[in-house]
């Protein structure tokens, strides 16, 4: 078996596609056919990433069929209609194409036995057992699934099963494969309470220099769900004294932030940026104070905002911020520029507590805002965005109130602003309507403050004093 097998799985794992076609309709007696346009392939692939991504699995499987009948190599649709195939639960149509498509039996047996943990059977209590059975009856020579299924019979409480099943599997492989395998073999072990085993194992591969990211990562998680802290420390710093590596500062520094010392997590967090360029990544994770915005509401605080509207720039002065989500907010406002305005606005205690709605023209000297908020939103709006993933927002007075959803930054969930003239970051939300609109909040409960707004205008925050 070749070591390609687990990365032909994962390019698999990662194809995101498209979908959807309208069904034939039966024509009537005596009605003559009419002859139909042949849909354009790339019409059909981009019916089948709609239909894909709003999870319409059913409408997935004509087209991809369509698209296959043209190109029976496309690997993208095939594996789109494989992946919907699961979440209809089509076990057995899954396991057919599978079977089909990948003409090497070890490949095949290798990728229908991850798929029960690769989507989560065991939580969803969904009976994987066919997935094993199938993939084992296919390669019996194939260890893999042997693994696969005892890191499953761990999960429900099997030890024993667990236990020989995996050691059946492992002993199958050739010792080159063993070595790219064995951090699963030792999480079984883990998981079966087999633990000075598990530890052992990887420290032996890990001091006979099988040091792979995966091996690491997994030796020390040991430790994190031990709750052995300070031991996970210690080892890290043995194994950086005698190999400076990167891997192995990440590891400790993630070991600091969860024992609660964050000045040792950014210590490692600053050797990674300096001596291994991973620049600020790592602070990001721990919210280092080095790196982040102080924008906490101060008595002397000024953020600034530059504001784009019909063409004209300008600045949006917000000073002398008092934030109290409890009782209301109020703050000095300044429009610099040709609109050259100014004033105070006072939020109530109802509107920040439960207001939906923004208040974004500014021009009398006081406002006093009752069922609105302004720069900020109301503790309402952030906690079902935070829970939900959603909320009702009127943001813009044209298009009046809209479904505001979090958007997925792909773990980067940072805003850039200037301060003193360095570039720090402010953890946030990204939220969007389905028109486009969008605004960024800053993720602090006690401090929803508006970072960034695109709507009929764009303003931004661009520096903090």
């Amino acid at each position: 078996m070749k070591l390609s097998l687990l990365f032909i799985y994962f390019c698999f794992c990662s194809i995101s596609i498209f979908a959807q076609q309208s069904p034939t309709k039966a024509i009537p007696a005596g009605v003559v056919k009419k002859e139909q346009p042949i849909v354009p392939t790339k019409l059909l692939k981009k019916q089948l990433e709609s239909a894909f991504k709003r999870k319409k699995y059913k409408l997935v499987l004509p087209i991809a069929d369509t698209l296959l009948k043209r190109n029976p190599k496309d690997e993208s649709t095939y594996m789109t209609k494989v992946q919907s195939q699961i979440m209809l639960k089509m076990d057995k149509p899954v396991i057919a194409d599978l079977k089909k498509w990948f003409k090497n039996k070890d490949s095949a047996a290798t990728i229908i036995a991850i798929i029960p943990s690769q989507y989560n059977f065991f939580k969803l209590k969904r009976n994987s057992a066919i997935y094993y059975s199938s993939a084992i009856a296919l390669a019996p020579k194939n260890g893999l699934p042997y693994l696969f299924k005892a890191a499953e019979l761990a999960d429900v409480g099997k030890p024993d099963e667990a236990f020989t099943t995996a050691q059946k599997g492992y002993n199958m492989l050739n010792e080159k494969y063993k070595k790219s395998v064995v951090n699963l073999y030792a999480i079984v072990l883990f998981n079966i309470n087999k633990k000075p085993e598990a530890y052992k194992l990887l420290e032996d591969e890990i001091e006979d220099g099988n040091k792979s990211y995966d091996i690491v990562k997994d030796y020390f998680a040991f430790y994190y769900k031990d709750k052995r802290f300070q031991d996970g420390v210690d080892k890290a710093t043995q194994y950086i004294q005698k190999d400076s590596a990167a891997m192995y500062f990440g590891e400790r520094a993630l070991l600091y932030n969860d024992m609660g010392n964050t000045e040792k997590a950014c210590e490692d967090a600053q050797i990674l940026k300096n001596k291994f360029e991973a620049g600020d990544y790592w602070s990001k994770q721990f919210s280092c104070p080095q790196i982040m915005a102080d924008v906490k509401p101060t008595a002397d605080r000024t953020y600034i905002y530059s504001v784009m509207f019909n063409g004209n720039e300008y600045d949006f002065r917000v000073s002398n911020p008092m934030v109290d989500m409890d009782n209301g907010i109020s703050f000095k406002y300044k429009l610099t520029g040709d609109v050259g305005k100014d004033g105070i606005v006072n939020m109530s205690k109802e509107a920040v507590t439960t207001a939906h709605s923004q208040m974004n023209k500014f021009g009398r000297a006081t406002e006093n805002l009752t069922d609105k908020t302004s720069v900020w939103v109301s503790s309402e709006v952030y906690n079902e965005l935070k829970t939900n993933g959603s909320s009702m927002i009127n943001a813009n007075d044209w298009t009046g109130a809209l479904e505001f959803s979090v958007v997925d930054q792909a773990g980067d969930n940072f805003y850039e602003v200037r301060v003193d003239g360095e570039i720090k970051y402010i953890k946030c939300i990204k939220v969007e309507a389905k028109d486009g609109e969008q605004l960024w909040i800053n993720d602090d409960p006690k401090n929803p403050l508006i970072l960034k707004m695109k709507v009929d205008f764009g303003i931004e925050l661009k520096q903090v004093l």
